[in-house]
């Protein structure tokens, strides 16, 4: 065959190949393959801030234990442990999906998200759930990125935004149903009648010039138009959309909102609602709070989820019913304790972990405090049982703020001696916070019915 025929033809197949992945793609995004079928429940699984740390990154020596003693409470030196009983727990459960909204690894390791792909790997493969995963600030070039060895912080690599999508491809990038080309976005769809609008919310490209990972979350105007495409493509195939990010979209806290609740709400908001979303899930604050935002007759809910790596370690259960339309949320502990039995474990801290986690994380808030209150002039009159009776009081505050439990246990802190103290104490950024936390809406936070309206 004569050369510029051969060159005619090759041309013309080429040509018949792109034609062909163009309409393949564009037939993905009108008519995606689902996992469950139209009018089937569906049962989800949500949780935050794993905070997985690979122990070959720490020999657990003085300059880790200084650097945990500084922190807020993560229990890190548990990691694989807490992921083992999460995988436990899916099996118990059994969803259709498992999702995690960000803040995966303990300070964005290349090792950690590597060793925390192989967990998630082994859930799939095990239990047959599919996972879905989003960054939070932590997870991408994070200047924090560390192991610990000795006295020695010792620089870590970090990961970029394409590594982070190759290393979790497996875990929604890959089958999205529409990707997000400005950031980590995007739209997956694990049954007919309910889909997943994963939004990539946090900032990491100007974290090696702050030497620290940014803390404030934002949408891009690109993303919030990209928003809409989710929406009309998910109203064209009859499905409701939930969506989920690491910030905040409502605040959570009269006194703790800057860098937590995602810059220009109001917008998201809007964006969200038009697209007839009316449920958010979040990580990022480390407390579970649910806050509802009403506007021109619609309502907007938005679930702060507790952190899987701090007390009280529990996530949250949905199941949504395609007939009534209606998300029923709950929240459930993490079965540690039952885990530890099964695998024939010998470590008494997880054989008993509930009251180990949660007289670890208050007396790590306790003495936090009193150390505070002890170097401050300002209660120098105080003794040091008065003192530690004042920071036994936060310790038990926190412990309530977290748990999102103030309907059931604020009443007996408020009674106490420590909190009366409190209440004369000198003004202080420390007694702001006790006073504001004596504050907490008496509300539940751990179950939730939602109509979900669609589009």
């Amino acid at each position: 065959m004569h050369s510029p025929v051969r060159r005619l033809l090759l041309w013309i197949l080429l040509s018949l190949v792109l034609i062909l992945l163009s309409c393949s793609r564009q037939a993905a995004e009108q008519n995606p393959v689902f996992r469950i079928q139209s009018g089937q429940n569906i049962k989800l699984l949500t949780t935050t801030d794993t905070h997985y740390l690979s122990p070959g990154l720490t020999d657990n020596g003085p300059a880790f234990s200084r650097f945990l003693a500084a922190g807020d409470g993560k229990q890190v030196t548990y990691s694989d442990e807490t992921l083992n009983a999460l995988e436990y727990d899916i099996g118990l459960q059994q969803p259709a999906a498992v999702i995690i909204s960000g803040d995966l690894t303990f300070n964005g390791e290349k090792a950690s998200h590597h060793e925390l792909a192989k967990h998630l790997q082994s859930v799939e493969q095990r239990t047959g759930t599919q996972v879905y995963v989003i960054p939070g600030n932590h997870d991408v070039q994070n200047p924090w990125a560390r192991s610990f060895e000795g006295e020695r912080q010792i620089p870590a690599d970090s990961v970029s935004p394409k590594a982070f999508r190759s290393i979790y491809g497996a875990f929604g990038y890959d089958e999205a149903v529409l990707s997000d080309k400005d950031s980590l976005s995007y739209l997956a769809a694990p049954s007919d009648d309910l889909w997943l609008l994963m939004l990539d919310s946090s900032q990491y490209r100007s974290n090696k010039k702050l030497g620290h990972p940014q803390l404030d979350g934002q949408l891009s105007a690109s993303t919030l138009k990209w928003i809409d495409k989710c929406g009309r493509l998910a109203a064209d195939n009859g499905a409701r959309i939930i969506a989920v990010m690491h910030h905040s979209l409502l605040d959570h806290s009269d006194f703790i909102q800057e860098g937590f609740t995602i810059n220009d709400n109001n917008q998201v908001i809007q964006r969200l609602v038009r697209s007839g979303i009316t449920t958010v899930f979040s990580g990022h604050i480390h407390i579970q709070d649910i806050r509802k935002h009403s506007a021109k007759g619609t309502e907007i809910y938005d679930i702060a989820e507790s952190a899987l790596s701090v007390y009280p370690y529990q996530y949250g259960v949905l199941n949504y019913s395609p007939a009534s339309q209606t998300l029923d949320y709950s929240t459930s502990s993490l079965n540690v304790e039952l885990w530890a039995k099964a695998a024939g474990s010998t470590d008494s801290n997880l054989l008993h972990f509930n009251t180990y986690s949660e007289e670890a994380f208050r007396k790590l808030s306790a003495d936090r405090s009193y150390v505070r209150l002890s170097q401050d002039s300002r209660y120098a009159n105080y003794t040091s049982t008065q003192l530690q009776t004042m920071a036994d009081v936060v310790g038990k505050l926190n412990k309530i703020y977290f748990a999102g439990i103030a309907d059931s246990n604020h009443a007996a802190v408020l009674a106490s001696e420590g909190y009366n103290l409190w209440q004369d104490a000198p003004a202080s950024r420390l007694r702001s916070y006790v006073m504001g936390m004596a504050q907490l809406e008496q509300q539940d936070n751990h179950h939730l019915q939602v109509k979900l309206t669609g589009r």
